[in-house]
């Protein structure tokens, strides 16, 4: 009979605290007397699914770098399935509940929160001690997104930041100083919302002298840069306990009604009515000076053949009382608690997410920094991400990461994206449109807020 330990097997007695145990085991198969005929279980070719969301344009990046990952790890095939976000957020959490999710899956904040509450994932924290010096964990950005009750649950397949963009030229061209300049030379007393007032009425314009104006110098906030705002001014969503809704405290309020004043009285954004967009006001076009970016995706405009037609750069959301404050988050690459195939999961999760796989990406071809942001932060000193995005601040944008506060940034809350991004947009909007004063919005939000926390007491 043959005691070689399979991994579902391992699996089980580390969930019964033997991890280190199991993994000295799984690394020294012990070998079987049945005549030299059978083959030894950790032999066999290994298939291992990894799934992440994305577009067509991610799936030649997922094989070719599943491709270097067997190159080094013979005997072990990694199968991408990259879906729409839609598609994503529906079959991933079906999959874990019904014990059918690939080896190894991508998790944004809200889906690694709903995978952690299901059971669906495998603590890390043992596999990262067993793995040594050689993973550096504390190069790892925004640990916050993987951690649950002190321990790991992922590292990090992309990270995010969103900052602001600025049109260089525009500003250049007004002889007014950049957003990035003031920043790195007097920091929150140069760069904030009085600065940012200032500026935006010099650079929204009646450029074809009709009354109407055509330039205008914000573009608006989303749900991301909504609650940076909010909590530059010190105001948060919930208490600390994630209990009660605070998001129509006095701090919160005045970073609410710092928004609508951008639209109601100091006109330099446009009104949500107009559909700017529609109208062909936007960043791209030039007639918007500064917009809400992201420090991976907008960076995609660096191509070559998708350049915009003007300089452009990040800088941070403008301070207010309480500081900067960015959104910034993780995809993290998770080991499905279904896997029979643990170690070899884990092995591709620290490779996916490692300086190592940037590089030897870059040099076959494949720009990560066009879309998946930095795993380490020694990342940002490497040639596959600083030749790529030569054109901009890159410090500026490994500022994002370090003002992320708190991390993680996206409250672990029921619901949190609905929360946010409708919730909160949806009333912030109200404000913006003056149909609700900044104080009625923020009491809105929490009436609706509380009736989330309620359904999911």
């Amino acid at each position: 009979m043959s005691t070689t330990i399979s991994r579902r097997s391992m699996l089980k007695w580390m969930a019964a605290g033997g991890a280190t145990a199991a993994l000295a085991a799984c690394a020294m198969p012990v070998a079987t007397d049945t005549g030299g005929d059978a083959e030894m279980t950790d032999m066999e070719e290994i298939t291992i699914g990894w799934a992440r969301h994305g577009s067509e344009g991610d799936v030649p990046t997922e094989t070719g770098l599943a491709e270097l990952f067997k190159s080094k790890n013979p005997g072990v095939t990694v199968e991408p399935l990259v879906l729409p976000w839609g598609d994503y957020n529906t079959k991933i959490p079906v999959m874990v509940a019904g014990g059918t999710a690939p080896d190894t899956f991508g998790c944004h904040p809200a889906l690694m929160a709903e995978t952690h509450t299901a059971g669906g994932s495998i603590p890390l924290t043992d596999f990262i001690d067993a793995y040594g010096a050689d993973l550096n964990y504390d190069d790892v950005v925004y640990h916050g997104d993987a951690l649950f009750d002190g321990v790991v649950f992922g590292l990090p397949q992309k990270s995010c930041t969103h900052q602001l963009r600025y049109n260089k030229t525009l500003l250049q061209e007004a002889g007014m100083p950049l957003p990035g300049e003031l920043y790195w030379e007097q920091g929150a007393d140069g760069w904030n919302w009085n600065t940012f007032i200032e500026m935006g009425k010099e650079l929204t314009k009646d450029l074809d002298g009709d009354g109407e104006t055509d330039q205008y110098f914000y573009g608006g906030s989303g749900g991301t840069n909504q609650l940076a705002l909010i909590r530059a001014a010190g105001g948060e969503v919930f208490d600390e306990a994630v209990s009660t809704c605070t998001i129509n405290s006095a701090d919160a309020v005045e970073g609410i009604k710092f928004m609508a004043d951008l639209v109601l009285e100091h006109k330099i954004q446009p009104p949500p009515e107009m559909q700017a967009n529609e109208l062909g006001i936007n960043f791209n076009t030039g007639r918007i000076v500064m917009a809400g970016g992201t420090t991976c995706d907008s960076v995609r405009d660096l191509r070559e053949g998708y350049e915009l037609p003007f300089e452009w750069d990040f800088v941070l959301v403008p301070a207010g009382k309480a500081g900067f404050r960015c959104w910034g988050d993780t995809d993290q690459i998770v080991v499905s608690s279904a896997s029979e195939y643990a170690q070899e999961a884990f092995n591709w999760a620290v490779y996916r997410s490692s300086l190592e796989a940037w590089e030897e990406g870059y040099d076959s071809g494949i720009k990560l920094a066009f879309s998946d942001g930095p795993t380490r932060y020694s990342i940002f000193e490497s040639k596959a991400y600083t030749e790529p995005l030569g054109a901009l601040d890159i410090p500026m944008i490994r500022e994002g990461y370090i003002n992320t506060i708190p991390n993680p940034f996206v409250p672990r809350s029921p619901q949190p994206y609905r929360v946010l991004f409708t919730v909160m947009t949806t009333e912030v909007d109200n404000a913006l449109r003056g149909a609700k004063s900044a104080q009625q919005a923020a009491d809105d939000m929490c009436a609706q807020i509380e009736e989330i926390l309620a359904e999911n007491a």
